[in-house]
């Protein structure tokens, strides 16, 4: 294959909270705050006709004060970074036999990102995902790129290591 593909993705809002819930419920983070809830609900419980009015109010009130504050801090996130110039307009990529080519009308210098610097290249709930690290990606809607998604994704595993491309 000798010929770039170019390609263009609008990343919304939703798209970053879904790509950092996804990290954040994959990380000791999540686990914890899951596991936290389910033993706060589970000693509430097993301890209710025990427990005072103040505190068969309270057990309950923190674990899901645990559930909802990871989800609502995402979230939060998402707003502010979809404040920043660079998500206000569309990401252009170019697949070149060097590496994958990123550039924004909000940034003068595109960025480059060699093939063998890919972390890792996976799908998942409708996300192209091209890492550059173990928690940094390109995060490529499927719906943008519905129409060269085949194209795209053998030009990669083309240019990447087997061990990366996590696609099956």
């Amino acid at each position: 294959m000798d010929e770039n593909i170019t390609f263009s993705t609008q990343i919304s809002e939703q798209d970053l909270y879904n790509f950092n819930i996804h990290h954040a419920y994959r990380s000791s983070q999540g686990i914890v705050s899951v596991i936290v809830s389910l033993l706060l609900i589970a000693v509430w419980g097993m301890r209710y006709q025990s427990l005072t009015g103040f505190y068969r109010l309270l057990y309950p009130l923190v674990a899901i004060l645990f559930c909802m504050y990871l989800p609502m801090s995402l979230k939060m996130r998402a707003k502010a970074q979809m404040r920043q110039e660079v998500f206000m307009h569309p990401l252009n990529y170019t697949l070149k036999e060097e590496g994958l080519v990123i550039t924004s009308p909000a940034v003068e210098e595109p960025a480059d990102l060699p093939w063998q610097y890919i972390y890792k290249v996976s799908l998942w709930n409708g996300y192209l995902l091209i890492y550059s690290s173990r928690i940094n990606a390109y995060i490529i809607p499927v719906s943008d790129i519905e129409d060269k998604k085949d194209q795209i994704l053998a030009f990669i595993k083309s240019h990447v290591e087997d061990y990366k491309y996590t696609i099956k």
